[in-house]
């Protein structure tokens, strides 16, 4: 096909792409058609192909969001060449959070559901005993990552954070890349876990939604956000939107920034964004009367940098934005505030490292660790207590190999660190005991492997502290600090803006007093297997704090009387609405 064709300089009639459960029957299977003539065609094999021989450049670096904004679109091309003005829907995947393998996507009216058999293949709905070529030839499969069920996905209320939260672009793509992409991906399995899962139609409807929340952060900042494209948050040299999109050697970042014009087409609200954002309107305004006027956490902390070292936009807590997409913070009260977090930390560090070495001190450390991956406060703090841990993890290892350690104990220390940092330490204290088994010695480590592995898995290239460093500038970034300690203040919320997010989503109102208080909470979000971020380049460590903070904000929503996401409204409606 032509490059030029996915681009059109003058875009004076938008399409507009809906969430696939606002379609008609009819364009539904239409869409599904078109989807069948582009397999037998060979147009679906050629996606496929291309996201391969591609994987190694679109993950983990910052062309990710614009690379899959113009696979879509190429993607919609081949779909209008089979069947023109045919729609290209994408799937809020959101409003199924809280119990996904509930969805009406998995209906034979819409996808399919599970695979069956020895391999899994998908036996049901529109792409039934569909055979691929890509990479080889196999039956489409699916997997799901709980047998028969899918683990929940992040909420309505936690995309809306972190939309809210970045200010800069590679702030979002990163934090969608180790945060919510992953779970769809993984929940589906099958062909969706492996680079070829542009063969299974999920794809373009996953990704559609991804590209939706990038679509919907712009419009947050339209003068500004269009056009732009920074490498925040990923290891990558300098970017610019003159490069090249990987795969498509004519076209640049810059034609991929605005879908409005070049791509031209626009997305269709679900409502699922609007209904979050009504509730944060309420959980602000009952945390300003808890806390007063002030929208600055106590202690008055300084304005937070940006990962650059310029100012940064990010609020210290959820926000709601107007018109022009300028946020209101909230204002939190948080119990690892600004003035007290390094010494508190340091005076914990110099506790756990000084004295002789032992597997309790080791412990200590490990807990230290763990504090400081959760620290709160703003980024100079953060950045001390991370500094404090450092030095006393090398004054650990330095006492060390001055007074020596017993092997029992060293194993500890090992295991105490590598119970926290498997990934990291684990690799480098299981080459140590398979090169003593090899040359046929004792098994166990001495007193230079032991050093050895610490050294390595803790201040290495790919070490402890390095990643936690990182994943602490990341996790600042995209998610807002001290919400949960706002959302347990906020006590309840009051019936009429329940009423209102079952209004905006159009849903039938649900008596929750017959509801289980089960049902009515956000479920967590399960953690995703280290493979997945090695082999998308990501940070597994940065994942981690993503994660722990996504459970920590739930934990908040939860806390809350009255309190129902719009993810559990969708699930409640579906479940109840009809009694």
């Amino acid at each position: 096909m032509g490059i030029a064709a996915l681009v059109s300089a003058q875009c004076t009639n938008p399409t507009s792409r809906p969430e696939i459960r606002s379609m008609s029957p009819q364009d539904r299977a239409r869409f599904f058609s078109a989807l069948e003539k582009i397999r037998q065609n060979g147009e679906l094999d050629r996606l496929s192909k291309l996201h391969v021989d591609n994987a190694d450049t679109i993950h983990g670096h910052p062309v990710f969001l614009a690379f899959h904004r113009v696979f879509m679109n190429d993607f919609a091309s081949a779909l209008n060449r089979a069947d023109p003005g045919v729609s290209v829907p994408y799937w809020d995947w959101s409003l199924d959070a809280t119990n996904p393998i509930s969805s009406d996507l998995f209906t034979n009216n819409y996808m399919g559901g599970n695979g069956g058999g020895d391999k899994g293949c998908v036996q049901s709905g529109p792409f039934a005993n569909w055979q691929m070529n890509i990479d080889s030839p196999h039956c489409l499969t699916r997997k799901f990552n709980q047998g028969d069920s899918i683990a929940p996905f992040w909420p309505p209320e936690a995309l809306l954070s972190m939309q809210q939260t970045c200010s800069q672009y590679g702030a979002l793509s990163s934090g969608i890349e180790n945060g919510c992409h992953g779970a769809v991906h993984l929940g589906i399995s099958g062909d969706m876990s492996t680079m070829f899962a542009p063969n299974d139609p999920f794809f373009f409807l996953h990704h559609g939604m991804v590209d939706k929340l990038w679509y919907d952060w712009q419009m947050m900042n339209p003068d500004t956000r269009f056009q732009m494209y920074d490498n925040v948050n990923y290891n990558d040299p300098a970017v610019s939107a003159d490069d090249t999109i990987p795969g498509y050697p004519n076209m640049y970042v810059k034609d991929a920034l605005d879908p409005r014009n070049g791509l031209c087409y626009v997305y269709v609200k679900s409502g699922s964004s609007e209904a979050a954002k009504r509730l944060m309107q309420e959980v602000n305004r009952k945390s300003g009367q808890k806390n007063g006027p002030s929208s600055t956490p106590t202690g008055g902390a300084p304005t937070p940098k940006s990962s650059d070292g310029g100012p940064s936009n990010a609020p210290n807590s959820m926000t709601s934005d107007g018109p022009s997409g300028a946020p209101n913070s909230m204002a939190p009260n948080s119990a690892m505030g600004s003035n007290n977090a390094s010494p508190g930390i340091g005076a914990a560090a110099t506790a756990a490292g000084n004295g002789v070495p032992s597997a309790d001190s080791a412990a200590k450390l490990n807990e230290l660790t763990s504090q400081v991956s959760r620290l709160g406060g703003n980024g100079n703090d953060r950045a001390g207590a991370s500094a404090a841990l450092h030095d006393q993890q090398v004054d650990f290892l330095q006492s060390v190999l001055v007074n020596g350690m017993t092997p029992n104990h060293g194993l500890d220390m090992a295991s105490a660190f590598m119970n926290r940092h498997n990934r990291f330490l684990h690799r480098h204290a299981n080459a140590l005991l398979m090169r003593r088994q090899q040359q046929g010695e004792t098994p166990g480590m001495g007193l230079g492997d032991i050093l050895t592995g610490l050294t390595s898995g803790l201040l290495g290239k790919d070490g402890v502290v390095g990643h936690l460093l990182q994943g602490l500038g990341h996790v600042v970034e995209v998610l807002p600090q001290g919400l949960t300690e706002t959302l347990r203040a906020v006590g309840s919320i009051a019936e009429d803006v329940t009423d209102d997010v079952f209004n905006i989503l159009n849903l039938p109102k649900v008596d929750l007093s017959k509801v289980p208080e089960k049902e009515r909470q956000i479920p967590y979000v399960a953690m995703l297997p280290d493979w997945w971020y090695e082999h998308n380049n990501l940070n597994a460590t940065y994942a981690a704090q993503l994660h722990n903070q996504i459970h920590d904000m739930i934990d908040g929503y939860n806390s809350i009387q009255g309190y129902v996401s719009p993810a559990t409204a969708h699930y409640l409606a579906k479940k109840y609405g009809s009694q």
